[in-house]
């Protein structure tokens, strides 16, 4: 887990809009994507929950986010 996959991460589980979070975080959409994919495999589990049109946290996610 680096300091950059986990302030992607916070971006996203505060907007809950990938595009949102790139655009905060000069970053682009596909990276935002590596890296909160990134971040769920070193910590062994999902994280958000994406669709065609949402993002929620998971039960994990929501841990995590509390505690960052």
């Amino acid at each position: 887990m680096t300091l950059r996959q986990l302030k992607a991460f916070l971006v996203v589980a505060q907007t809950l809009n990938f595009a949102e979070a790139s655009k905060k975080m000069f970053m682009s959409q596909p990276a935002m994507s590596l890296a909160i994919k990134s971040l769920e495999e070193s910590v062994g589990g999902q994280l958000l929950v994406r669709t065609t049109r949402a993002v929620s946290l998971t039960p994990e996610g929501k841990a995590l986010y509390e505690r960052g």
